[in-house]
């Protein structure tokens, strides 16, 4: 599949993350419904419950700041994706062109609604009956794995994109912001908090903090001044519309023109931490 990159594609710093993971689900729930033979709207599990595919981690990597990436280029996207088991399905979706490659790997499992009125989910699995016709993997992803250690605190050091960072309780900078997702950009058809929304609601609260606070001296804005070339999202859990959450910003690394990030956003109401979401940004060049 051929892409132009316009001002849809398009942020205030080049493409846009946003559209790119929006992208990158897309195409990844489209050939899962691909190895499964049916649409979307049909997937049911043996009890005839709705399913949906919800996102347990994604890795992405770009070989260069998502700012070298600018209006009428051409990008080049495709897909591999396998199954382990019949809950996860992972995939790698990859947008190149002669300048640079940009690379997600995701990782989703199916869950059914435990209350049709809130977004309480369970895990599930399709129907029995449902073939899958996609390569299936002999042992559990990596991407899996990491991302059941990141969610019961067994890891202390966490390595993003050859950069090791600090990810412990211990000198944890604990500033926080507090944002109410909007129903009308946030949220997707399934009245669920959508995936993509995580990292950009992300982005807009660590920007705040970081200015409020003045943790980085740079003359641009924040949101001008870097851009994303690796970020890892881990995610716990749902929200309601209505719901508030908190980013809690734990550490802010500066390494020359690159910052090292990890943002953990909590759910208001209880506390509980809904995402972890570690970013690397580069400086862009003035």
């Amino acid at each position: 599949m051929k892409i132009q990159v316009n001002m849809p594609q398009l942020a205030a710093n080049g493409l846009s993350e946003n559209w790119l993971f929006k992208h990158c689900g897309d195409q990844h729930w489209r050939a899962l419904c691909e190895s499964l033979g049916t649409r979307s709207s049909d997937l049911r599990d043996d009890g005839g419950l709705r399913l949906y595919p919800t996102f347990i981690a994604i890795s992405a990597r770009y070989s260069l700041a998502l700012s070298s990436t600018q209006e009428s280029d051409e990008l080049e996207s495709g897909i591999d994706v396998a199954h382990f088991g019949r809950s996860f399905f992972v995939s790698k979706v990859e947008l190149a062109n002669e300048k640079s490659t940009l690379v997600q790997e995701m990782v989703t499992a199916f869950v059914a609604r435990i209350d049709e009125t809130k977004n309480a989910l369970r895990k599930s699995t399709p129907a029995s009956a449902l073939e899958y016709r996609c390569r299936e993997l002999s042992g559990a992803p990596p991407l899996l794995d990491l991302s059941r250690r990141m969610r019961s605190g067994e890891l202390t050091q966490y390595e993003l994109a050859g950069r090791t960072l600090h990810i412990g309780p211990a000198g944890r900078l604990d500033l926080t912001c507090r944002y109410e997702p909007s129903p009308y950009t946030d949220f997707n058809g399934a009245n669920l908090l959508y995936f993509a929304s995580y990292p950009s609601i992300c982005d807009s609260l660590e920007r705040t903090i970081i200015q409020r606070n003045s943790l980085v001296d740079l003359a641009a804005d924040w949101s001008l001044a870097t851009s994303t070339t690796a970020r890892d999202v881990f995610y716990y859990r749902n929200l309601d519309i209505g719901m508030a959450l908190v980013a809690r910003l734990n550490r802010l690394v500066r390494d020359h023109d690159d910052f090292l990030l990890h943002t953990t956003l909590l759910s208001e109401a209880d506390g509980a931490p809904i995402a972890d979401v570690l970013t690397l940004k580069s400086r862009t060049p003035d």
